[in-house]
């Protein structure tokens, strides 16, 4: 499994591509539990599903789209 880390949000083709192709895409609000330990694999198990709380997708739809 390969792992496509970012700092940002990704956005909803990005994170599609990465499930289909068996990639781990850890994005802004992952790398805190990373960093403090949490396993890459327990992060998987969110892998996929959408990205932060509701009130920071609205704002970055807000501000990208």
């Amino acid at each position: 499994m390969a792992i496509f880390a970012a700092a940002t949000y990704f956005s909803g083709p990005a994170e599609r591509f990465a499930t289909e192709n068996n990639m781990l895409a850890v994005h802004r609000d992952h790398l805190g539990p990373w960093n403090n330990g949490a396993p890459l694999l327990l992060l998987g198990v969110v892998n996929g599903l959408g990205q932060g709380a509701r009130r920071h997708r609205e704002r970055w739809k807000e501000m990208y789209e």
